[in-house]
C-alpha cells in the first residue's frame, strides 16, 4: 500500500471538496491510459484511411486531433502533474468527442457513448464541478445536435463501417474498464489506509485514556486539595480533597466554575489577581495563607505553577496543604522554646551548651555577660580559644572532653575563671553529656556559678580561725 500522498500547487489542485481522490504522483496508471487512447484513435484512423480518405476527411481530422491530445497530455503528465494532464483529458477528449458526433452521425454518433466515460472521470478524478459543467455542455451539445439533424444540416456523412464501430466500442470498453479497475483500487488503497488510520487512531485514544487515567489517580491520591484552571481561572478539574474541603458533590460539579462560584467572596476577590501574578511571572512560591474552608479558617501551604503548551501559558496549576495542625504545632514549640529561654535567662546560675568540636552552640544572658558578649548569640560557634579566658581553654576543653569520651557527668568542680575586664574569678562547674533520640553523645551540657565571694569569705574566715587559734 502506498503510503506518501500527492501534494500540488494551489494553481494544480482540483476544485472540489476531495482532493485525496487524484492519481498519486509517479502512478503510471494514467500514463497507460494516454496510451490506450493514442492507440485506439491510432487503429481507428488506419481504418478511415483504408476505407476512404476522402469520404471520411474530418473523422481523419477527428482522429489526428485526438492523437495529437494524447501526446499532449503525455507531455504535460511528464512535465507539471498528474491533476493538469486529468484536465487536459478530460476537456480535450469531450471537445474531439463531440467535433466527432457533430461531422458524423449527430446524436447517432457511436462516439457519443465517451460520453459518459468522460463524465465518470471527470467527477471521479477532478471533482463534482468538473462533472456537473461537462453534464451540462453535453445535455447542450446534444440538443444542438438533434436539432441540426432534424434540419438536415447534421448526419449527412457518410456512416462509419461496421470495423470503425468495432473499434470504438472497443476502445470505449477499453477505458471503462481501466478507469474502473483503476477506481476499485483507489477506494480499495483508501479504505485500507482508513481502516489504519481508524486503528492508530484508536490506539491513541487508548493511550490517552490510559494516561489520563494514571494522571487522575496521581491527582486523586494527593492527600491535599490539587486543581488545574485555565487561562479565564474557570475550574478544569480538582481531586477529591478539594471536592470534600468545599463540599461540593463531585469534581464534575466543579468542573467550569470560578472561585467566585467556589470560595467565598473575600477569597474569591483576591485569588483572580494571584492567579494573574503567577501566569504572568512563573512564580512556583509556596506560601501560608488562610483559607476558609467548610467555614472554618484553615492555615493552608499554597504553590501555583503556570501550564504551558508550545511555550504559551494556557492555565495554572495548584495545590493547597492544610497545615493548620503544624502551625499550631510551630506555636506550641515557639512557646515553649520562649519559655525555656526565659527560665534559662532567669536563672541565678551560667548556662552553656558545645557540640562535639568543642563550639558553643547556645547559652544564656548570664554567661554571654561573663564573655563580654551583648547577646548570647554572640558566642555561637566560637570556642573557649577565642574567649576572654583563652588561658584557661586547654583546661575546660580537657573537661568538656573527658565527659564527651566518657559519657560520665562531672559535678561541682571549682575552676578558675578570667572576666571580660581581666579579672581572676572562681566557679563551680558541672558538666553533663547531651543525647539525642538515639542515646549518642552530641555534645556538652554546662551549668555554672560564681563562688568568689564564697571563696573569699571561706578565706577570710579560715585566716581569722587561724590567727584566733595562735592568740
Amino acid at each position: 500500500m502506498r503510503e506518501t500522498h500527492t501534494s500540488f500547487s494551489p494553481s494544480s489542485t482540483p476544485v472540489d471538496d476531495h482532493p485525496e481522490l487524484i492519481f498519486h504522483e509517479g502512478d503510471p496508471t494514467l500514463g497507460h491510459i494516454i496510451w490506450l487512447i493514442f492507440v485506439g484513435a491510432l487503429i481507428y484512423g488506419g481504418l478511415l484511411v483504408q476505407a476512404s480518405p476522402q469520404d471520411y476527411r474530418e473523422r481523419i481530422y477527428g482522429v489526428g486531433g485526438l492523437m495529437v491530445l494524447a501526446i499532449a497530455a503525455q507531455l504535460t503528465l511528464r512535465y507539471r502533474s498528474n491533476v493538469a494532464a486529468v484536465r487536459l483529458l478530460a476537456v480535450g477528449g469531450w471537445v474531439f468527442a463531440t467535433y466527432a458526433a457533430f461531422v458524423g452521425e449527430g446524436v447517432r454518433a457511436p462516439i457519443l457513448i465517451a460520453y459518459p466515460v468522460i463524465l465518470i472521470f471527470s467527477g471521479w478524478m477532478l471533482g463534482v464541478r468538473y462533472c456537473l459543467g461537462l453534464l451540462v455542455v453535453s445535455c447542450v451539445a446534444v440538443i444542438v445536435m438533434a436539432m441540426g439533424q432534424q434540419i438536415g444540416i447534421i448526419g449527412n456523412l457518410r456512416p462509419a463501417t461496421p470495423a470503425m464501430m468495432t473499434v470504438v466500442h472497443l476502445f470505449v470498453l477499453a477505458m471503462t474498464a481501466t478507469l474502473t479497475i483503476y477506481l476499485l483500487d483507489l477506494f480499495r488503497e483508501r479504505y485500507r489506509e482508513e481502516r489504519r488510520l481508524n486503528e492508530e487512531i484508536t490506539r491513541h485514544l487508548k493511550a490517552v485514556e490510559k494516561r489520563e487515567g494514571y494522571q487522575r489517580a496521581l491527582i486523586e491520591n494527593f492527600p491535599f486539595m490539587v486543581w488545574l484552571k485555565d487561562e479565564q481561572g474557570r475550574y478544569l478539574t480538582v481531586n477529591q480533597a478539594f471536592v470534600k474541603s468545599f463540599g461540593w458533590p463531585s469534581a464534575e460539579a466543579v468542573v467550569g466554575k470560578t472561585d467566585l462560584d467556589i470560595a467565598a467572596s473575600n477569597m474569591a476577590a483576591t485569588a483572580r489577581p494571584e492567579d494573574l501574578t503567577v501566569i504572568t511571572s512563573s512564580s512556583l512560591n509556596p506560601v501560608e495563607e488562610l483559607i476558609d474552608i467548610g467555614g472554618e479558617r484553615r492555615w493552608c501551604e499554597t504553590c501555583k505553577s503556570p501550564v504551558l503548551v508550545d511555550g504559551r501559558v494556557v492555565g495554572m496549576v495548584g495545590y493547597a496543604r492544610d497545615i493548620t495542625a503544624r502551625k499550631a504545632a510551630d506555636a506550641a514549640i515557639a512557646e515553649s522554646r520562649n519559655l525555656l529561654r526565659a527560665v534559662i535567662d532567669t536563672a541565678p546560675v551560667r548556662v552553656f551548651w558545645k557540640d562535639r568540636r568543642l563550639c558553643y552552640l547556645g547559652c544564656n544572658a548570664a554567661f554571654a555577660r561573663d564573655a563580654g558578649m551583648a547577646h548570647p548569640e554572640d558566642v555561637i560557634g566560637r570556642d573557649d580559644y577565642q574567649m576572654r579566658w583563652a588561658d584557661q581553654a586547654e583546661s575546660y576543653r580537657a573537661a568538656d572532653l573527658a565527659v564527651l569520651e566518657s559519657g560520665i557527668a562531672r559535678l561541682n568542680v571549682e575552676e578558675r575563671q578570667t572576666t571580660a575586664d581581666g579579672r581572676e574569678t572562681w566557679r563551680r562547674v558541672s558538666r553533663v553529656p547531651l543525647r539525642n533520640a538515639q542515646n549518642e553523645t552530641i555534645g556538652v551540657l554546662g551549668i555554672y556559678e560564681d563562688i568568689t565571694e564564697a571563696r573569699q569569705v571561706a578565706a577570710e574566715l579560715e585566716w581569722h580561725r587561724n590567727h584566733a587559734d595562735c592568740g
